[in-house]
């Protein structure tokens, strides 16, 4: 079920959540107890259950309890319905692609970040799914000697970014998809996705980055290798960030 994509997981728990309402409406003892918006509150609550136990991502929750109620509720003009989507298109549409949601660094980790870039003139970073662009602002200031990149695919995280990037010299932001990304030349990539693009991306980092370079994830772990460092920050009792040092390739 994990290796689901998201959204197949989401539609799955609406469909088994509309079945088990629809079952107990058939229970006598159950429907005379139930009325009305008690049986979308049901639906609602079944669904959000199901989408927990399928391991989706907190931010599925929501909309999983707001769906049914929305089906069910007054109808809305068409426009309405596409506002909503176009919105969670903007800031969620690179999901799709990196199967990653929009989740935000804290300080902590962005001065984490600045310690563990090396002290080389010229020495080159990356942030993989820039979202708002905390760590990518963040290393950009605390490392003037430093050029940084922002990686973002959902355009208006991206334009958030790049709006508060300013006129900075040596800060850039790149719209597009993280795994179409070149990664040669980075001396530090970091990313804070989610469990599984990373056996992907490791592998993509394996393969362009140089042999000693560093590549940091925040909070999921690249299953299969030890990373060299773990450094717990605060906040989430799992928040942390995980050092791995590129290998050497093989011949």
């Amino acid at each position: 079920m994990a290796r689901m994509p998201p959204i197949v997981r989401f539609l799955l728990a609406h469909a088994v959540a509309f079945g088990l309402t629809y079952v107990l409406a058939l229970i006598p003892a159950v429907a005379g107890s139930v009325a009305g918006w008690g049986w979308v509150l049901t639906d609602a609550c079944l669904a959000c259950a199901l989408c927990i136990l399928l391991r989706l991502p907190w931010w599925w929750l929501p909309l999983a309890l707001a769906l049914p109620f929305a089906a069910t509720g007054p109808t809305l003009p068409w426009w309405a319905w596409g506002t909503g989507f176009t919105a969670l298109l903007l800031v969620y549409g690179g999901g799709v692609t990196t199967r990653a949601p929009l989740y935000l660094s804290n300080r902590a980790a962005i001065r984490e970040l600045a310690s563990l870039l090396p002290a080389v003139p010229g020495v080159q970073a990356c942030d993989l799914g820039a979202g708002l662009g905390g760590p990518t602002l963040g290393l950009a200031k605390q490392r003037p000697d430093a050029q940084v990149t922002g990686v973002e695919a959902s355009l208006l995280p991206w334009l958030i970014c790049r709006l508060r990037a300013g006129r900075r010299r040596n800060l850039r932001m790149h719209l597009g998809n993280i795994f179409t990304h070149d990664l040669a030349g980075y001396h530090l990539v970091y990313a804070f996705l989610s469990p599984e693009p990373m056996p992907r991306l490791w592998a993509k980092v394996c393969a362009e980055m140089q042999p000693g370079s560093l590549f940091i994830s925040n909070t999921f772990a690249v299953p299969g290798f030890a990373a060299e460092r773990t450094i717990v920050l605060p906040g989430r009792s799992d928040a942390r960030l995980l050092v791995y040092r590129v290998p050497a390739r093989a011949n």
